[in-house]
């Protein structure tokens, strides 16, 4: 027992030992904590924050609660804004509360239990040139760039003079704004609850709610220890798994950081779903979404690649992408980025059903810093039966420069396509089309080159090289060959009758015959271009014309078509024409000549089924005049136009269509036969819209009808003379018509000295011995007069003294084919005088 005594003694004092080591300095801390007042420090504090950031720091009370784990409090903090900020603060919290570990003060630990933060409303904005306000900097000196990374060695010095842990943090009713100083543009965060907490090993759990522009946001997740964020020499990453929920969608990130002070040596699997995607419109207010739904995303991703890609869409309405589309699904898979992206989809525009599918070059071409290397493309497109190909690659897709691609489009039918034009289409069949398209300038803002198009259809075919300008103005310049081509085969059919619409009043009647259309004169001012086509057959109205050459050009306002030359039903034709808009008013001029063409298939072209003239017709003109739609040009034409017919044919039909005035003077029988034609001459010279004949002559099997006159074509008023000379039956008849009025309301009528003039003359010719006291009457009433010029002198002038085919003589009359002979005997005016001479009533 004695030798216990000193073991109870040494514990005793190892006891007592121990407990002044522990009280003493508890008790001096105790001290300490009663006697100090936090408050005396705020200029300190206020001080050292100000020589930092070279911002004010305004603090309220300050106060600390006593207890095993001590609280300090600050109440009412504000940090100033940068120097003309939209408002006096950056920051400011209502109440902040810190709740600290007492035991590791004494190893120069900070060990936070517990971190709140009540109402912190933080300002994050940029001034006029840019500058952000988060740049801080004491006054007088530039804001010092980010610190490097230290190293290691110097980290492990470092460390054991201080350390910091948070166990805990939470954040209440809490603001943050962006504000952009150069375009005014704001948005808000708001955080009504944010809570982290760390578990037993310090990984730290995230769970909160968020709005962002008033949508909720929830947030959820769990990092790694706080104490590894900020150790640069931690050896293993720092984890990091997030989640946000907002609106339907969910997007998710689970991975590491090596460094994460720097931000360098993370990867990330990331997952996304959205089940409609404008439901997120007011998160991204800048970009508009389109109406997309069912959006599927995984992919891995680090700071240097994107791999493991896939992107599916569910069917969505795309009318405001493009009005009639319909999107079924759409598939996109990339394995890694310097890999093709395989691109899948299947849509509808308009119900007609469409494919694409292909591969497009790596996305890594396009990072940042990636050298220029081709991009290639590989799509093909199924559409309604129509198939179509994209093959090539683009040197520099940031720039779109380099392009070389060649396209191909085949389509048995054009008709299944017409839903998709809006209209309908031609009766095409086996379309063809192959080309390469490349750049005229970097991004097609210049223009497209379209070399070595080729089409082949049932309507014809096209070759040649063509450039599509972009500039102040756009064109096409090029040349094109053909060996044959319909225009009447492109024309589509016509469309569907509309429903009835409710009558609408009639619009008032135009009393004018040169109709008042618009001239297509403006696209000029924005179209400039050099095109030359060269064509073996063209199909037009009907007509068909061989070796055509046209060329048309469009420089500053001035369009000329010159030449077009073909060889026609009958022979060769040339057409030139202009037209120039930097005159006011524009001018317009159009000459054609032909020694010969087939009249019959012209008047078909022209909508006259069946013809009602035939013969060779012969054609001289030139004319031009000065405004915008075609009665201002015709009121001011000058120039002249000549026609002449030979050889030809008019049909009785072609003769009911003369006014009734004119109709009553032609005997009776002629309606419904044809008459041969032996010439038609007829020139007009125009100056300033007023139009004279220089030549005028009919010569049928009935007989002539010559004379002169004129019209004004502002007016359309006419004043003609005619002088009919018929033979009829052996009879002949000279009775002169006078033409007044205007062109859609001409009036025709024979004074009734004429009319006794023309019996007079019809009663002698039926004499063997002619009265000569009757023909000095018939002489001096007016009838008779100058005789008229014959055919050739006419069609000389009608000419322009061009050479042409000479007029064929007429016919014989035969038993066969007598004369036309007057119902009556006589004309009505040779009756009406025989009636008077010989005392006979009506």
């Amino acid at each position: 027992m004695p030798a216990a005594t000193p073991r109870r003694r040494w514990l005793r004092w190892t006891l007592i030992a121990l407990a002044v080591l522990v009280l003493l300095p508890a008790a001096g801390l105790a001290v300490l904590l009663l006697t100090f007042d936090p408050n005396n420090q705020k200029p300190r504090i206020q001080a050292a924050v100000e020589a930092a950031t070279g911002r004010s720091l305004a603090l309220g009370d300050i106060g600390v609660k006593l207890a095993l784990a001590p609280t300090l409090t600050v109440e009412d903090v504000a940090l100033a804004n940068a120097p003309g900020g939209s408002r006096p603060q950056m920051a400011t919290i209502r109440r902040v509360e810190v709740e600290l570990a007492l035991l590791p003060l004494l190893s120069r630990r900070v060990e936070v239990r517990r971190l709140v933060l009540r109402s912190p409303d933080i300002l994050l904005e940029t001034d006029a040139a840019g500058r952000p306000n988060w740049a801080f900097a004491p006054p007088g000196r530039p804001a010092a760039p980010a610190p490097q990374a230290a190293p290691a060695s110097a980290a492990r010095e470092a460390d054991p003079r201080l350390g910091i842990a948070v166990d805990r943090v939470e954040l209440t009713d809490g603001q943050v704004a962006w504000r952009d100083g150069r375009t005014g543009a704001t948005r808000g965060l708001a955080i009504p609850r944010l809570e982290s907490r760390a578990d037993t090993a310090g990984a730290l759990r995230l769970n909160g709610q968020l709005a962002l522009n008033g949508i909720p946001v929830a947030l959820s997740g769990e990092t790694g220890p706080l104490d590894r964020l900020t150790d640069p020499a931690a050896a293993t990453p720092w984890p990091l798994r997030l989640a946000l929920e907002a609106a339907g969608a969910r997007l998710a990130a689970e991975g590491a950081i090596a460094r994460p002070m720097q931000m360098r040596g993370w990867q990330m699997a990331v997952e996304a779903r959205v089940p409609e995607l404008q439901k997120l419109a007011p998160l991204l207010p800048d970009a508009p979404l389109p109406p997309l739904r069912d959006l599927a995303l995984t992919a891995k991703l680090d700071e240097a690649s994107v791999s493991d890609l896939r992107l599916t869409l569910g069917a969505a309405v795309l009318d405001a992408v493009l009005p009639g589309l319909r999107l079924a699904s759409l598939t996109a898979t990339l394995p890694r980025q310097d890999q093709p992206l395989a691109l899948e989809v299947e849509a509808a525009l308009n119900d007609v059903p469409l494919r694409l599918a292909g591969t497009l070059g790596a996305p890594g071409l396009l990072l940042p810093g990636a050298a220029p290397q081709p991009f290639p493309v590989d799509l093909g497109l199924a559409v309604a039966g129509a198939t179509g190909t994209a093959k090539g690659a683009i040197a520099d897709l940031r720039r779109l420069a380099g392009v070389d691609l060649a396209l191909s489009f085949r389509a048995p039918d054009l008709a299944p396509l017409a839903p998709l034009a809006g209209a309908p289409l031609p009766p095409v069949r086996d379309l063809a089309l192959d080309m390469r398209l490349a750049e005229r300038t970097p991004g097609f803002a210049g223009g497209a080159f379209l070399r070595g198009l080729r089409i082949a259809s049932s309507a014809g075919d096209a070759a040649g090289d063509l450039t599509y300008v972009i500039g102040q103005r756009q064109g096409v310049d090029g040349a094109l060959t053909s060996t044959r081509l319909d225009l009447d085969a492109l024309r589509p059919p016509p469309a569907a009758p509309a429903a009835a619409a409710p009558a609408a009043p009639p619009p008032p009647a135009d009393r004018r015959a040169i109709p008042d259309v618009k001239l297509p004169l403006e696209a000029l001012r924005i179209i400039d271009g050099d095109l030359r086509w060269q064509i073996g057959s063209l199909v037009a109205q009907g007509v068909t014309l061989r070796q055509v050459q046209a060329r048309l050009s469009v420089q500053n306002g001035r369009a000329r078509l010159d030449p077009f030359a073909a060889q026609m039903p009958g022979g060769p034709v040339t057409l030139r024409a202009a037209a120039d808009l930097t005159t006011t008013p524009p001018t317009v001029q159009v000459a054609a000549q032909s020694p010969g063409l087939d009249l019959a298939p012209l008047l078909a072209a022209l909508g006259q089924v069946p013809p009602q003239a035939t013969g060779q017709l012969g054609l001289d003109a030139d004319l031009r005049g000065q405004g915008a739609d075609l009665r201002t040009v015709a009121g001011t034409a000058h120039g002249h136009l000549g026609l002449s017919v030979v050889r030809g044919t008019l049909t009785g039909s072609l003769l009911e269509k003369l006014p009734t005035d004119l109709r009553r003077l032609l005997p009776g029988g002629v309606s419904g036969r044809d008459i041969p034609l032996r010439c038609l001459a007829l020139r007009f010279q125009a100056e300033d819209g007023m139009a004279q004949s220089r030549a005028l002559l009919v010569d049928t099997a009935l007989g002539r009808l010559g004379g002169e006159g004129g019209a004004n074509l502002k007016t359309e008023a006419l004043a003609f003379r005619l002088l009919p000379d018929l033979r009829l039956g052996g009879i002949e008849l000279r009775a002169p018509i006078n033409i007044a009025g205007t062109m859609r309301a001409p009036r025709i009528g024979v004074s009734p000295e004429a009319a006794i003039a023309g019996g007079l003359g019809a009663f002698l010719s039926l004499q063997s011995t002619p009265d000569r006291s009757l023909q000095a009457l018939a002489g001096a009433l007016g009838g008779g007069g100058p005789a008229l010029p014959d055919c050739e002198a006419q069609l000389a002038i009608a000419r322009g003294g061009q050479p042409g085919a000479a007029p064929a003589a007429l016919p014989t009359p035969t038993p066969a084919h007598p004369t036309p002979a007057p119902a009556q005997g006589l004309p009505a005016p040779a009756q009406e005088l025989l009636r008077g001479l010989f005392g006979r009533g009506r």
